[in-house]
């Protein structure tokens, strides 16, 4: 099955609203539209469901495995150790919590920040398409379809809407 794009490409933000309006109508799923813009807009702006980041919940559990980790590096190394000490504890606790706490800030920088780049979709492998105009300040929506059949509806859809422009790539 090979992915066909459709893109329609509309001169103001009331244009391209309509146009997402007029796919989500002919049942296009909201996750396969997607608006290029000069300027970023939200979704709401164009009648799409708000996109939802995992980022507020990722971010804690991976400071607490890198917590977990640090802890298990500094008792495993003092358990593999086995040094005899006159009845002194052989993990100083202070040296402990700075190793511990390096370790959580560290997975939770490193984790959040790929997690950053891949709700972000960066970077992006696909060959996206892409249309002049957006540079001089229309606005293009893309639609991503399933078969040929669905392709032709999306064509229909955006110049019903009004779409100066529609092109298939795919």
């Amino acid at each position: 099955m090979t992915s066909n794009v459709v893109l329609g490409v509309f001169p103001d933000v009331a244009g391209a609203a309509q146009g997402v309006q007029s796919l989500l109508a002919a049942s296009f799923p909201a996750h396969s539209i997607d608006v290029l813009s000069g300027v970023p807009y939200p979704d709401e702006a164009f009648g799409l469901p708000p996109q939802q980041s995992n980022l507020t919940k990722i971010a804690p559990v991976a400071w607490i495995i890198g917590a977990i980790c640090g802890f298990t590096l500094v008792a495993g190394s003092a358990w593999l150790s086995r040094l005899p000490l006159a009845a002194k504890p052989i993990v100083a606790l202070p040296a402990a919590g700075v190793i511990t706490y390096e370790l959580a800030m560290l997975f939770g920088v490193v984790v959040t920040a790929f997690f950053t780049l891949r709700e972000m979709r960066l970077p992006d492998w696909r060959k996206s398409p892409y249309h002049y105009r957006v540079a001089e300040g229309w606005l293009a929506v893309t639609v991503q379809c399933r078969d040929a059949m669905a392709a032709t509806g999306a064509i229909a859809a955006l110049k019903s809407a009004g779409a100066e422009e529609v092109t298939r790539h795919g």
